[in-house]
């Protein structure tokens, strides 16, 4: 029987600190490819999400939230030393090798979700921290959100889908653009009554917007027009969303080499100096 037998590259790297106490994140590898249980672990674990892009799959095994991102990337959470975590390394195994050995008795589960970033959905908030949601701030709020710990019907000042896709709109009041974003009904923490069956009509400048995107060019607030690849736009994102080069490569499944020369053009491309700098460039000009 193959299966998987060993953790490799194990490392540890600490964050904030939660109640006093420190805590830890634990990264690494499994041999084998996990992937294929995804729709498995969807359909039996706990506090399950499957993104669709980048793809990886978030739950709960033993109250300890882990994070799989394909091909071999693990990352796991909440741990209070090594050893602790070293032992969750092979419970993980365990629970790995014991889902592929029943997965034909399991209906597989293969919804996947988009993840919405905390940008995109700050645009969206009043931005005035009211606590009316239940969050000391706004910022809070579309954190937890973005990360599915809430749903955005707790905001009593979203505004309301415009069709049965669950499409947010509002016109900024400082650019005048239309801005847009479409979530899932488990997102949008509403009910199929509650969306109407009004069509969305979108403008011909969002239109234009989408095709000038798929042809590489984007426009920003001062109407100068980027040409900028579409695989430099998933980099530009990556980068915006906190990823390392390391863990982009990863995730494109490229080489480092590569990711380093697409973050190079596009710093050059965006007249740009730092990671810092592109994300701040991207969330302001709607590319993320």
């Amino acid at each position: 029987m193959s299966g998987f037998k060993k953790v490799y590259d194990f490392s540890l790297r600490s964050s904030s600190a939660d109640f006093g106490e420190r805590c830890w994140f634990a990264h690494f590898k499994v041999d084998g490819d996990f992937s294929r249980l995804f729709p498995f672990i969807q359909a039996t674990a706990n506090e399950v999400v499957h993104y669709e892009f980048p793809e990886y799959i978030r739950f709960q095994l033993d109250d300890i939230v882990c994070a799989l991102y394909p091909p071999d990337v693990v990352v796991s959470r909440l741990f209070y030393g090594r050893e602790q975590a070293l032992e969750f390394a092979q419970r993980l195994i365990d629970y790995l090798n014991e889902l592929d050995s029943r997965k034909f008795q399991i209906k597989p589960d293969f919804k996947k979700v988009n993840r919405i970033t905390v940008p995109e959905i700050l645009h969206f908030l009043p931005l005035t921290n009211c606590g009316g949601c239940g969050f000391p701030t706004c910022m809070a709020f579309a954190g937890a959100a973005s990360r599915r710990k809430t749903r955005i019907i707790v905001c009593p000042h979203f505004p309301e889908p415009v069709d049965a896709r669950i499409i947010y709109s509002i016109t900024d009041k400082n650019s005048g653009k239309i801005r847009t974003i479409e979530v899932d009904l488990d997102l949008a923490g509403l009910s199929t009554s509650r969306i109407t069956a009004q069509s969305a009509i979108k403008s011909q400048k969002e239109e234009n917007k989408a095709l000038n995107h798929s042809r590489g060019l984007i426009r920003n607030r001062d109407d100068i027009v980027f040409r900028i690849s579409g695989r430099e736009v998933e980099v530009l994102r990556l980068i915006t969303e906190g990823f390392t080069n390391k863990e982009i490569a990863q995730i494109l499944k490229v080489s480092l080499n590569t990711v380093k020369s697409h973050v190079v053009h596009i710093f050059d491309k965006l007249g740009v100096h730092d990671r810092t700098q592109a994300a701040v460039w991207a969330t302001q000009n709607e590319l993320i």
